[in-house]
């Protein structure tokens, strides 16, 4: 074989190694992971709280409060220190409905808005009608002054406002037979029968009578009189005007004709002048003399005004203490003493009561409507600081009248208080 032939063999015997190599199966490299420490464990976290939604705290609502009106003397020519005492209870009554009773209709707190009619009618009249309409009061008291008391209760008529009288006497105001006028205190046909049949049981003959020339004054002389005739006594009415300051003239017309006791009848500073002038020309206390309403128990001013001059003197009243009061009344009596450091009077308590009442009876109505006002208080009975209320639809001057005892003390000392005085005459009356 020559050289040439046996370089051709060589080369075709690579190429086929080469083919069969490449038609081979490979086996493919393995990758063995490095040796690694284990990863440490982990720890989980707990999962926060979830939170529960509360609702954002909320201001109480404040519920619209329920106005009663206060309308009294608070300045001259009224009585102001009958005034003030009256205004005194009506604010107390809203502090006890507002704390002990939880509030008037549908818990609403009460609110006193006051007038002052300064003890003259036209005042009076005005004054009522602004606390109608501005406040739009569910009703009003605390009327003192008879004259504010009728002419008020003309604007009650026409705007339906429902109004109780505290301390207004003269019977025209009840036997108007108006739905919306009510009372809580003594009318004059009823005074009267007690003074004269007080002064009949003390063996007196011959009555005095002094007083202004308003509604409350002679209306006052005119039931004295007749209820006198009655019971066979004579009576001397001596009406003077109510701005005077000197009435020496009209007490030396009853000294001259010889009384056996005198009624002083008078109102605001005529009440002290009668005592002062009585007592300087020997009228009083030689001859007794009975003031016809409670005014000498606001005993500061009384005491200082005439010291020992004023020792004697008969009080008309329908107040004393050792009359049982009510839960209310108790609690009004001792909130008041613990505030001014002396025992309500008659007109504190009547205030207080004539309140109170007009504060249940929007609750009892369910309702500020004044026709529905008015028809509670003639279908319920009330709590009074003694005893309870009704107001029958009375004939004349007993419709929506509720009449209180009739009781008489006496001032036998110097500087004593209401609580002092000595009881000497009680008197109930039965229709």
């Amino acid at each position: 074989m020559n050289s040439k032939l046996f370089s051709i063999f060589v080369i075709l015997g690579l190429i086929i190694s080469m083919f069969i190599g490449a038609c081979a199966p490979q086996s493919m490299p393995t990758n063995v992971p490095e040796a690694t420490e284990p990863p440490p464990p982990t720890t989980q976290e707990p999962a926060p709280p979830t939170e529960i939604s509360q609702p954002e705290p909320t201001t109480p609502q404040k519920l619209e409060p329920i106005y009663i009106g206060a309308l009294l003397p608070l300045s001259e020519p009224g009585a102001p220190q009958a005034g003030q005492l009256i205004l005194r209870g009506i604010e107390m009554a809203a502090i006890y409905v507002n704390e002990v009773l939880g509030g008037s209709l549908d818990g609403r707190p009460v609110e006193i808005v006051v007038g002052d009619d300064k003890g003259t009618p036209e005042v009076g009249a005005t004054e009522y009608r602004r606390l109608v309409q501005t406040y739009n009061i569910i009703g009003a008291t605390g009327c003192y002054h008879s004259s504010v008391g009728l002419a008020t209760i003309e604007v009650a008529k026409e705007l339906g406002a429902p109004i109780i009288m505290t301390q207004a006497s003269n019977k025209a105001i009840t036997e108007s037979g108006y739905p919306q006028v009510f009372r809580t205190h003594l009318i004059d046909p009823i005074r009267a029968i007690a003074l004269v049949d007080f002064a009949k049981n003390q063996g007196f003959k011959k009555i005095g009578y002094i007083a202004d020339n308003t509604d409350f004054g002679v209306g006052l002389s005119a039931a004295v009189e007749e209820e006198a005739a009655k019971q066979g006594l004579e009576v001397k009415s001596m009406i003077y005007d109510k701005a005077a300051v000197d009435l020496m003239p009209e007490l030396l017309q009853l000294q001259a004709w010889g009384p056996d006791i005198i009624f002083n009848a008078g109102t605001g500073n005529p009440e002290h002048i009668i005592i002062e002038q009585a007592y300087e020309i020997g009228l009083f206390p030689e001859t007794p003399m009975l003031a016809t309403s409670d005014w000498p128990y606001r005993s500061d001013e009384y005491w200082e005004l005439h010291g020992e001059r004023g020792v004697g003197i008969y009080i008309l009243t329908a107040y004393h203490k050792d009359m049982e009061l009510t839960p209310s009344g108790q609690w009004f009596h001792d909130r008041y003493l613990a505030k001014y450091g002396i025992a309500p009077t008659y007109s504190s308590y009547n205030g207080f009561g004539d309140a109170l009442i007009l504060a249940n009876a929007a609750k009892y109505a369910g309702s500020t409507d004044y026709a529905a006002i008015i028809k509670a208080l003639e279908e319920n009975e009330f709590e009074f600081w003694a005893g309870t209320v009704t107001f029958p639809r009375g004939e004349g001057a007993f419709w929506h009248q509720w009449t209180p005892p009739v009781l008489i003390t006496q001032y036998t000392a110097v500087n004593q208080k209401q609580d002092e005085a000595k009881l000497v005459y009680t008197f109930q009356y039965t229709p």
